[in-house]
């Protein structure tokens, strides 16, 4: 599915990404790294670097489908 996201929302995920090392903060991976909204974007998480953590394309499927979680501490 393509959304259709606002220039800022782009840059935060890229920012977080680029602040994350590129790397998946999960396994340590390189591949296919994707920004994840922490407090998720339907429910009001802000598009911002904050809230933005960097997530190889299985984990951040893995986090979508509920087989793990991510907390803020």
């Amino acid at each position: 599915m393509t959304r259709n996201r606002s220039s800022a929302h782009t840059k935060a995920q890229k920012a977080g990404r680029e602040r994350d090392g590129n790397r998946c903060q999960i396994c340590g991976s390189r591949n296919r790294v994707e920004g994840h909204h922490i407090v998720d974007y339907q429910f009001g998480g802000a598009a911002s670097v904050d809230n933005i953590i960097a997530l190889c394309r299985k984990h951040h499927i893995d986090v979508h489908s509920g087989k793990i979680d991510i907390f803020i501490i």
